[in-house]
C-alpha cells in the first residue's frame, strides 16, 4: 500500500526559548499529525516562524533583533506565502521504499501531488546535482492510451 504522509523539516531550535519544544535529530522530518505533543507543536510552529523570518525585501518592515519580535516577523510578515520546510512523505509499505521530500517542494506545496495524479504534470522536488523524480505508471491498457495521447 502507498501512504503519503505530511512532515516537516526540523532543525536545532538554538537557544530558542519562548515556549518548549522538542529535542529532535536535526534535518529530520516531523510526521504531521493530530497526535502531536504540545513540545512537538511548539516545535513545528517555532521552525515555520524561524524558516520564514527572512531579511527585509525593502517591502516590508526590516528584521526585528528581539526573539519575540523575530518570532511575530516569521509568521505576520508573510501571511499569505508562508513556506513550510518539509512535504509529502511517500512509503511504499510493501517494500518500505520512500520518497522524502526535497529542499524546493515544501508544505505548500502539497497540491502539486494532486496535479500529477491527476495530469501528470511533475513536481519539482528538487535540483542538481540530484532531482528527484516522480513517475506516472499506467495502471490498464486504458491508463497508457490516455497517457500516449497526452504526451
Amino acid at each position: 500500500m502507498i501512504t503519503m504522509q505530511p512532515v516537516l523539516e526540523i532543525y536545532a531550535p538554538d537557544g530558542f526559548d519562548l515556549w518548549p519544544v522538542t529535542d529532535i535529530e536535526p534535518f529530520g522530518f516531523l510526521p504531521l499529525s493530530g497526535e502531536l505533543s504540545p513540545a512537538e507543536v511548539g516545535t513545528v510552529v517555532m521552525c515555520i516562524a524561524d524558516y520564514n523570518d527572512v531579511d527585509s525585501d525593502g517591502d516590508h518592515a526590516p528584521q526585528p533583533a528581539s526573539a519575540l519580535g523575530s518570532f511575530l516577523h516569521g509568521l505576520l510578515r508573510l501571511a499569505d506565502d508562508i513556506v513550510a520546510p518539509g512535504g509529502l512523505r511517500v512509503i511504499d509499505t510493501s517494500t518500505s521504499v520512500t520518497f522524502r521530500p526535497g529542499c524546493c517542494d515544501g508544505l505548500e506545496s502539497w497540491r502539486d501531488w494532486h496535479r500529477f495524479v491527476d495530469d501528470g504534470n511533475l513536481p519539482g522536488f528538487g535540483h542538481d546535482p540530484v532531482s528527484p523524480v516522480a513517475v506516472r505508471f499506467p495502471r490498464c491498457a486504458r491508463d497508457a492510451d490516455q497517457l500516449v495521447r497526452r504526451g
